[in-house]
């Protein structure tokens, strides 16, 4: 092991000089061509960006949010956050005002990267020119916190997840890169948005280590099936959502996927029939799944090869403990459904959070973020949902995850979300609220009614379908469920 301790802008730098013409950064645009970035354009733009920071007076523990789109500007003002000893704080472009600024005011960020004029700190049409500034920079603090979040959490109040250890490893050696499997010399391709933390997370390993770096601005299965076809990229990060998509393209088993060597899916529950789909088409050892919170609680990962023997399993813990306890929190046996608690490293979780209470933690510092499971004899675990999220219908409990993998496989479904609405009989019936893939063309209800009935027991089956343009959504993508739910029990 290399006894030199790298940031990620020490890295970026390194890099730059051994291979400075090297193309390190392409981001696609759903209208056709490409933004690119070298090594060497990568670390002097991001040099002049840490130079403006500091100005600013940007150090260690210092936020630095940026609400930009998925574009290279959005990568140069992470790295540059980073080369100021300041911490990157990723939001989503598309929030609401109001909700953005609720985030703002939370985190109180030192500097603001925007591409809304009306935040008016630094936005993106300032970021051309940096020829004004000295090609080396002062000596800088190293990043300590590593990455600040935003999530709206199960409640819906805005939230910050602060991951706190430091951003320095020995030089080109970030300890996740190996447990990823990437090699110095592979693309990674990462299409979804950059305010999430798999694709923000990622593209940083991913750097630090050396490799290049596919994204495009907004997702879409076919535009990500030409991108592969062109750029051959060797390693995926994908969510199930965008598999189901992919897969749902007429001419995807057509299509030249031949670079991909692994495809890692990961921040939500895969349904079967995608798994099987990817497993079918990349090959077993290839479709990777990594299960673990933003707050470092555990972590698991498991093959496809893996997973065909431990059907609907997230893997064995790495480094992980975990105990499933239930309500009283006393500890369930093999095979029972309980909440999970995990530890990882035998420490407490290092993150922090503004605006929320901390994680509910044992004695023993095992600690949960709300998912409930269970483990087989052999120390698989496999998820059941959230306990925010878990219906209770005429004394019977019933996971919106295993009725959602059913109904997503009907081909013209788009996305789904099962809730639980307040019924005098039954305290909560089951109730699936389905995005079409095409509203013009939808799926028949009798039809989602039918595959339900012959996959699941009668209790699951929904006591009504309903279809919607789209969902409300949280910064982190994710349905929210509560405003669902809420919006319906009104009425």
């Amino acid at each position: 092991m290399n006894n030199k301790m790298w940031t990620p802008g020490q890295a970026v730098k390194e890099f730059a000089r051994s291979r400075p013409e090297e193309v390190v950064l392409i981001c696609a645009k759903n209208k056709g061509g490409e933004d690119k970035l070298t090594r060497l354009e990568l670390d002097s733009w991001s040099d002049w960006l840490a130079h403006k920071l500091i100005e600013r007076g940007v150090s260690q523990g210092d936020y630095v949010a940026i609400v930009f789109p998925t574009c290279i500007q959005h990568v140069v003002a992470t790295m540059g956050t980073y080369k100021a000893g300041g911490t990157p704080m990723p939001i989503s472009y598309r929030m609401p005002p109001a909700e953005r600024d609720a985030f703002l005011e939370l985190a109180n960020p030192k500097c603001i990267l925007s591409s809304v004029p009306e935040l008016s700190d630094i936005i993106i049409s300032d970021m051309p020119d940096f020829s004004v500034y000295p090609k080396e920079l002062p000596k800088t603090n190293v990043p300590q916190p590593t990455k600040v979040l935003a999530s709206g959490g199960s409640t819906g109040k805005p939230k910050l997840i602060i991951s706190s250890g430091a951003f320095q490893y020995p030089a080109g050696e970030h300890p996740l890169a190996q447990l990823l499997q990437l090699q110095p010399d592979d693309m990674l391709f990462s299409p979804g948005p950059l305010y999430h933390n798999g694709p923000f997370f990622f593209t940083q390993i991913a750097l630090f280590h050396g490799c290049r770096v596919m994204l495009n601005e907004r997702f879409q299965a076919n535009r990500t099936l030409d991108l592969i076809e062109n750029f051959h990229p060797s390693v995926l990060n994908l969510v199930p959502t965008m598999m189901q998509r992919m897969l749902r393209e007429s001419d995807f088993g057509d299509r030249d996927l031949s670079s991909i060597r692994t495809a890692w899916h990961l921040a939500a529950p895969c349904p079967e029939w995608a798994k099987i789909g990817f497993i079918d088409r990349f090959g077993a050892d290839a479709v990777m799944e990594l299960w673990a919170a933003t707050e470092m609680t555990g972590l698991t990962i498991i093959s496809g090869s893996e997973w065909l023997m431990h059907r609907g399993s997230v893997g064995k813990g790495l480094l992980t403990e975990f105990k499933i306890l239930d309500e009283k929190r006393n500890e369930l046996p093999i095979g029972e459904v309980g909440e999970i608690f995990s530890r990882f490293s035998n420490a407490p979780p290092d993150y922090h959070y503004l605006g929320a209470s901390q994680l509910e933690m044992t004695s023993d510092n095992f600690a949960s973020v709300g998912d409930l499971g269970h483990l087989d004899k052999e120390g698989y675990l496999y998820l059941a949902d959230r306990r925010t999220d878990m219906i209770i219908s005429g004394g019977a409990n019933i996971f919106p995850a295993e009725i959602e993998a059913v109904i997503s496989s009907h081909e013209k479904v788009r996305d789904v979300a099962v809730i639980g609405l307040l019924d005098e009989d039954l305290g909560r019936k089951v109730w699936a609220v389905v995005q079409p893939d095409d509203t013009l063309d939808p799926p028949d209800i009798g039809e989602l009614e039918s595959l339900c009935q012959g996959q699941l027991a009668l209790y699951k089956v929904p006591r009504g379908f309903e279809l919607v343009s789209d969902f409300p959504r949280n910064e982190a993508g994710k349905i929210r469920r509560l405003a669902l739910r809420e919006e319906r029990n009104s009425h």
